[in-house]
């Protein structure tokens, strides 16, 4: 997400999805518009490591920007995810949330502290698109890379 941020303060913008839709496939050179920008980023910063400025943060600024290992993820249903194993290395971007203080964790047959993650799958994914996942331990790499735009300017589409 960091990259990404610094390629919208670097460019100029962003462009609406509509404008410059995800291929999926490589298609050589970048066709940016500078004139479709949506939005701009005037500024970003990177989040304390530790769960409780982090969840600060959160309440303070709204949703943060996070790098997951999303092995866990492709198989999830509901619940609170607590893997027993999950590497930290990370390889998926998405939206910390919020967070709640005890949910059923099915694989350690208790109450767990979770943070709340949007995921980009769509709604038919997860938990409504939404995903829990044990917070205290880092757990998936979740509290590894930790950011938040600090101020954006959204484009009128008149």
């Amino acid at each position: 997400m960091n990259n990404a941020f610094e390629y919208v303060l670097k460019s100029g913008g962003i462009q609406r999805g509509e404008d410059y839709p995800y291929t999926g496939t490589d298609r050589g050179t970048c066709k940016f518009d500078k004139s479709k920008v949506a939005a701009t980023v005037a500024n970003f910063s990177v989040v304390a490591l530790n769960e409780d400025q982090i969840a600060a943060n959160l309440v303070k600024n709204g949703p943060l920007a996070v790098g997951i290992h999303a092995g866990a993820m492709q198989t999830y249903i509901g619940g609170v995810s607590c893997p027993l194993i999950c590497l930290r290395s990370l390889d998926h971007g998405v939206l910390l949330v919020g967070y709640g203080s005890a949910g059923y964790a099915p694989i350690r047959f208790k109450e767990k502290p979770y943070w709340i993650i949007k995921n980009s799958w769509g709604p038919n994914w997860g938990d409504h698109g939404y995903y829990k996942i044990c917070r205290g331990h880092n757990v998936c790499g979740v509290d590894s890379m930790v950011s938040t735009v600090a101020a954006v300017n959204i484009q009128s589409t008149q």
